[in-house]
C-alpha cells in the first residue's frame, strides 16, 4: 500500500468519524469507534555486529468496548498497522530495510482508578503482512504483552480516549533462518486516540 492510499484511509476514516460517533450516552455498557496511534519502536538484538534504529509507525482501526461494571472492561482494537525498520550490519556498514505492514489484535483489559483514569493492560496478536525478500525476515506471528493508561474525555456527542502504552514482543521477531541464529525482540511506545 503506497502513502498516498495509507492518507487517504486515514482521512476517510477521520471524515467518518463525525458521522459514526455515538450520538447518545443511552448504551454505556457497549461502544464501538475509531482510533489513529503512533508507535516509537524500539527493537533489540542480541548480535553486537547489528545497529537496530529506532523508527517510527502509525496505525488505525476500529475500537469495540463492552464495560462489564463501573470500573471494569474489555476491549477488542483490530487495527493496521504501518512501520519500517532499518538494521545496519557494522563491520560493512550495509542498511537492511524491513517494511512491516501488519493487522493487529489486541485484546484489553481496563481498570477504572479515578474518575475516569484507567490501567490497561492485555495481550495483542500481531501479523505482519508485508512480503519479506530479504535474508532477514520478520516473523510472521507475533505475540506482544502490553500496559498502560487512558483517560476518557466525554464530550456531547462522542467520548475521546488519548491512552499511553507500552508493548514488548513475547517471541523472537526475525523469522527463522539456516544463515543466521539471530533473535530480535520488538517493543514499542505507543499514543492513541479513540474517539466512540
Amino acid at each position: 500500500m503506497t502513502l498516498s492510499k495509507k492518507l487517504i484511509c486515514c482521512f476517510l476514516i477521520i471524515g467518518s468519524l463525525k458521522s459514526f460517533a455515538q450520538s447518545t450516552t443511552e448504551n454505556e455498557k457497549l461502544k464501538w469507534g475509531f482510533f489513529l496511534k503512533g508507535n516509537v519502536n524500539f527493537f533489540q538484538i542480541k548480535e553486537p555486529t547489528i545497529d537496530v534504529k529506532t523508527d517510527v509507525g502509525f496505525g488505525f482501526g476500529n475500537v469495540f468496548s463492552i464495560n462489564l461494571n463501573k470500573s471494569l472492561g474489555i476491549a477488542l482494537e483490530p487495527h493496521l498497522n504501518f512501520e519500517r525498520h532499518t538494521l545496519t550490519h557494522t563491520p560493512n556498514n550495509s542498511t537492511l530495510k524491513l517494511k512491516d505492514n501488519s493487522f493487529v489484535l489486541p485484546l484489553k483489559l481496563s481498570v477504572k482508578l479515578y474518575q475516569e483514569l484507567s490501567l490497561v493492560a492485555g495481550a495483542e496478536y500481531l501479523y505482519v503482512r508485508s512480503k519479506q525478500n530479504e535474508e532477514l525476515k520478520l516473523q510472521k506471528n507475533n505475540y506482544l504483552a502490553l500496559a498502560g493508561a487512558s483517560y476518557a474525555i466525554k464530550f456531547k456527542h462522542f467520548t475521546m480516549v488519548p491512552e499511553l502504552s507500552y508493548r514488548l514482543g513475547l517471541n523472537n521477531a526475525l523469522a527463522e533462518s539456516p544463515l543466521h541464529d539471530y533473535e530480535l525482540k520488538r517493543s514499542a511506545v505507543t499514543f492513541a486516540v479513540k474517539i466512540m
